[in-house]
């Protein structure tokens, strides 16, 4: 083991969570060591799609803390070191069920309010911009600015930036323990050797509630499975990435109609989004099946099916291959982004399905935390402290 080194901050998990707060505490001025026990972007950031989306929150803060985490990625464009693939053609919401469709002009009204460049089409125009749309799909709701990237891409270019603000990287890192003076941290321990430091971040997506456990710290995340398809490259079968309406049912949990049983008990939902390299990736699912990461072919066909309601030219597209990977999930499907009662003991994690989307904007929260920064916006939905498992969280900047 090496002797022991100093750090003002350091972060545990090199996804697009970690990278992201190593990235813009070092921007900051901190002193910041990023841990992974693999390689950066390894585990759920290189098994899911990269979407930067607002259109699956309905209109109030949450959505308005979406818009804010999107527009950073069209600055963030201009500083990091690594091109990330962003693609801001839009996203459109897909509706196929008249029951739906009163909901959709509420949230477009919503959302025009709160400022989002989003235009509504029906049926006619929907066809006009895709000629390879079902002939079932009724109309499509834009969101203009929601963009998309490549997830694996994005992280290095995070860490890459962290590093060249004098952030140290350790890849292939494992944490075994952590050690506390006075209800404050004060070192964290690895196999590589011990840091001292004031400020930890967990940051580890769907790792991170066994982080919690040698704290004595319960954070509840749960991983929730997503499959992705990707097909061969094919040119002209859709113009942008597309959701459907039933996406944000399923990720609810609700109930949904018009699918087969097989798309209900997997939580199917269409989801295409056209790649940089030619390809498509076609999903999405989402289950509870502890930390399986393998492709399952029966919610491969149930995806595949799905994905032809909605463009029935899929059906001579082939398939390359598949994936899955594991999405930390939180009982009320918000993320975990909070200081704890452990003093200098910070939580950043749990989004989910919206992880790359919120990266930019965690990462700044947490370092605005660290620098003693109160945001200007509620976020006590996402504290720790809303699921009543811990004692309360010390506020801000509390030595």
């Amino acid at each position: 083991m090496s002797s022991k080194r100093t750090a003002g901050a350091v972060v545990i998990g090199g996804g697009a969570i970690g990278t992201a707060v190593a990235c813009y505490l070092a921007k900051d001025g901190v002193d910041v060591t990023l841990i992974e026990r693999g390689e950066f972007a390894w585990g759920t950031s290189r098994r899911c799609e990269g979407h930067i989306v607002t259109y699956d929150t309905a209109p109030g803060p949450h959505s308005v803390f979406c818009k804010r985490g999107q527009e950073m990625f069209y600055e963030a464009q201009k500083f990091l070191p690594v091109d990330f693939d962003f693609q801001p053609e839009g996203i459109g919401l897909l509706v196929d069920d008249e029951n739906h469709l009163e909901t959709v002009k509420a949230n477009f009204e919503g959302k025009k309010k709160e400022g989002f460049d989003v235009t509504l089409w029906d049926r006619e125009e929907l066809k006009q911009h895709e000629p390879n749309i079902g002939d079932d799909i009724l109309a499509c709701l834009n969101f203009n600015n929601d963009c998309t990237v490549n997830p694996m891409r994005l992280c290095y270019g995070l860490a890459k930036h962290a590093e060249a603000n004098g952030a140290t990287l350790m890849s292939r890192t494992n944490v075994t323990d952590f050690r506390m003076e006075k209800g404050r941290i004060s070192s964290v321990v690895t196999d590589k050797g011990e840091i001292m430091t004031e400020n930890v971040i967990l940051a580890s997506g769907i790792w991170t509630p066994q982080l919690g456990a040698m704290l004595g710290l319960n954070v509840p995340i749960r991983p929730r499975q997503g499959h992705v398809i990707v097909t061969e490259r094919s040119k002209g079968l859709v113009s942008k990435a597309y959701v459907e309406y039933g996406y944000l049912l399923a990720k609810g949990g609700e109930k949904r109609d018009n699918v087969t049983p097989d798309m209900d008990k997997f939580g199917v939902a269409f989801v295409l989004e056209p790649s940089s390299a030619g390809t498509h990736l076609l999903g999405g699912c989402r289950r509870f099946v502890g930390m399986d990461t393998r492709p399952h072919p029966a919610v491969m066909r149930a995806i595949a099916e799905r994905g032809q309601h909605f463009f029935p030219a899929l059906a001579d597209t082939r398939i390359i291959r598949c994936y899955a990977g594991v999405r930390p999930f939180t009982p009320d499907a918000k993320p975990i982004i909070s200081p704890t009662h452990l003093g200098g003991v910070y939580v950043a994690a749990g989004h989910e399905g919206n992880g790359i989307s919120l990266s930019l904007i965690t990462g700044k929260l947490i370092s605005d935390f660290i620098n003693g920064s109160t945001p200007e916006m509620d976020l006590s939905y996402m504290h720790i402290d809303r699921f009543g498992f811990n004692p309360p969280a010390l506020p801000i900047g509390a030595a």
